[in-house]
């Protein structure tokens, strides 16, 4: 079986999701291979809960949502907001399901692969990035993760990551403080951190 961080030629096994916001039932199709296919995980509920509620409009259009699975975070959180979200992936049938998820959601998105992001100058003023990283891709994928954002985001910028304590919370609180400057834990529920930084230079 393989990880959801990778890209692999496993058998196709399509499921359809929902997920209520707000009011709005919002719909996802997943399939074998990708991370929490059976129901949006309890890190990704946390995180849209929280950047949603937190998040206090920097004027920007669009905003990052890296490692995006099949797309709930960026979809969900960008039609909440009224942002465009840039979904990013390693897995190419993630990248499939989140353009076909956002189109189901009727929400315009921008899906990329990781190559093709990193291949993008257009991506280097954003005032929001937002991830559920894939943690067992290891710890210095997800610290490449934190620098990134710290790159992509224009003064000002926010980015939020969701973490469990077991998890090295802790760590990568600091390796935030280092590149933004400070970080703080805006929601914590059952052991998950939904850790926030803005961008000060």
């Amino acid at each position: 079986m393989a990880h959801y961080f990778t890209n692999d030629d496993t058998e196709h096994d399509f499921r359809e999701i929902e997920y209520v916001h707000a009011g709005r039932t919002y719909r996802f199709t997943t399939d074998r291979g990708v991370f929490s296919r059976e129901r949006i995980d309890f890190g990704s509920r946390v995180l849209i809960e929280a950047v949603i509620t937190d998040f206090n409009g920097v004027e920007h259009a669009q905003f990052i949502d890296m490692g995006a699975g099949y797309g709930p975070i960026g979809i969900i959180a960008g039609d909440a907001l009224g942002m465009k979200p840039v979904m990013v992936e390693v897995n190419e049938d993630a990248v499939r399901l989140c353009a076909r998820n956002a189109e189901t959601n009727d929400v315009q998105a921008e899906v990329l692969t990781r190559a093709e992001y990193d291949a993008d100058s257009a991506f280097s003023d954003v005032g929001l990035y937002v991830t559920n990283p894939p943690f067992r891709a290891g710890k210095k994928v997800v610290m490449g993760i934190i620098d990134d954002a710290s790159e992509k985001l224009s003064p000002g910028g926010i980015f939020y990551m969701v973490v469990q304590k077991k998890q090295g919370m802790p760590s990568y609180r600091k390796a935030m403080e280092a590149s933004f400057g400070d970080a703080v834990s805006i929601h914590n529920e059952k052991g998950y951190h939904v850790l926030k930084g803005v961008k000060n230079h």
